[in-house]
């Protein structure tokens, strides 16, 4: 890396850490000794609009978020309380998906392209099955404090029937202030769809990953967070023979979201990040810039609280940050002459969610990816794709969600080679 870019990335860094830190020490001293956890329950859904995802509060946020059953630790301010959900799948797939447990878009079958043909099948299984601890306190001084650790069980990577636990979820917040593994600072729960399928449709911006966080806000219904995180998936397409992705600069992103009045948020956010092929001595490093923004949103009408929501992100060397392209090097591919060449992609996504009753919710998603390929592309790697959900979701008991979603996706190729995927799957799921 030239010097210049060196020197440019530092003082980058230095404003994403310095500029929070100072702003995070006058704030210290504007938490009240009075303020107390809030344990009132909330009059919610029987039938979670955010389908069990727990929102990363900090501040005076985390202090009014509602915290009931929730247990007190004798002698202290800190409460203990515990979430999570048990849920069975049963998926019947009718084209053969290269994936059992969750339908992504790159797991469609594509005639033809090289991959093993198979048929459909069925499957069952609990994986998606979850257990949180959430640790709240205020300190001495007032200052609001959280760990939130949560495990589920979809490590892919082992057998079909060892369903090891994973790690989701593990950080702390002090004050504005949030250290851990969480959601990235552009990925919108409130723009995620409610599916049954695990993946919500996979076309979506950002993943759960390491960083430092810092939010506050810009009057009452406006903050910004600024974050340096871990790119854990840099996407580049390369020969793992003559080197490895291996970055020396965290990804700096930054977001501003505004509370509408009907309960909803809208959010605009952005990053930039390093891509970095380690040559290990075989061949020069190679070294590239990408980046990208995201609008996305959600918002309620009508006095049964149905509501809309949408995402949209565009960007370069942008296929690390759309979940549908992990794993596929869709960022960046290294060229003969040894350089990194990003490609541009984009994401777009909306639906909405109608409750039939109080009791009684359907959802409707499409959503769309696609980046535009180096001439240097393999013609059977995937270029595009787009996928379709539609549930009926029902709430028999207050702790208990039953339902059914058919979920239609499409793929296409680089040489424009296509394919097709069509999936049933049920679900019973048991919150506490």
């Amino acid at each position: 890396m030239k010097i210049n870019e060196v020197l440019k990335w530092t003082r980058i860094l230095s404003l994403g850490l310095i500029i929070p830190c100072i702003s995070f020490t006058s704030q210290a001293q504007q938490w009240t000794r009075g303020d107390t956890l809030n344990t009132a329950a909330v009059d919610s859904s029987r039938i979670d609009d955010f389908r069990g995802n727990v929102i990363d509060y900090t501040g005076q946020d985390l202090v009014d978020a509602s915290f009931p059953n929730s247990i007190p630790i004798f002698g202290s301010k800190v409460r203990i309380g515990f979430s999570g959900y048990v849920k069975l799948d049963y998926i019947q797939d009718f084209d053969g998906s290269y994936d059992r447990f969750q339908y992504e878009i790159q797991n469609v079958p594509v005639p033809g392209d090289g991959r093993p043909e198979q048929s459909g099948y069925m499957n069952m299984h609990a994986r998606e099955s979850r257990f949180g601890v959430d640790i709240r306190s205020i300190t001495e001084t007032g200052m609001p404090m959280r760990v939130f650790a949560e495990l589920d069980f979809y490590n892919l990577d082992r057998g079909p029937f060892n369903q090891a636990a994973r790690l989701r979820h593990f950080y702390g917040v002090l004050g504005r202030l949030l250290v851990g593994r969480t959601w990235g600072t552009q990925s919108d729960l409130f723009a995620v769809p409610n599916t049954i399928d695990f993946a919500s449709g996979d076309a979506l911006t950002g993943t759960r990953r390491a960083q430092v966080r810092f939010e506050d806000k810009l009057g009452k219904s406006v903050n910004y967070a600024i974050a340096l995180e871990m790119l854990e998936f840099p996407g580049i397409d390369g020969v793992d023979s003559l080197g490895q992705a291996s970055q020396k600069l965290p990804l700096l992103a930054g977001r501003i979201t505004k509370n509408t009045g009907s309960g909803g948020r809208i959010m605009l956010g952005g990053s930039v990040f390093q891509l970095r092929w380690d040559g290990q001595n075989i061949i020069p490093n190679a070294t590239a810039i990408g980046w990208g923004f995201s609008f996305s949103g959600r918002e309620y009408f009508g006095r049964s609280k149905h509501y809309l929501y949408w995402m949209t992100s565009y960007g370069q060397g942008w296929g690390s940050q759309i979940v549908s392209t992990i794993g596929t090097g869709s960022s960046a591919i290294l060229t003969p002459d040894g350089k990194l060449e990003t490609m541009p992609a984009w994401n777009l996504g909306g639906g909405f969610a109608v409750n039939l009753a109080s009791n009684l919710v359907t959802n409707l998603n499409i959503s769309w990816y696609s980046i535009d390929p180096s001439p240097l592309r393999e013609a059977n790697q995937m270029k595009s794709g787009e996928s379709a959900h539609i549930n009926l979701i029902w709430s028999p008991y207050k702790k208990v969600n039953t339902g059914i979603e058919f979920m239609y996706l499409r793929r296409t190729n680089t040489d424009g080679s296509r394919g097709t995927g069509r999936r049933l799957q049920m679900m019973i799921k048991y919150i506490f």
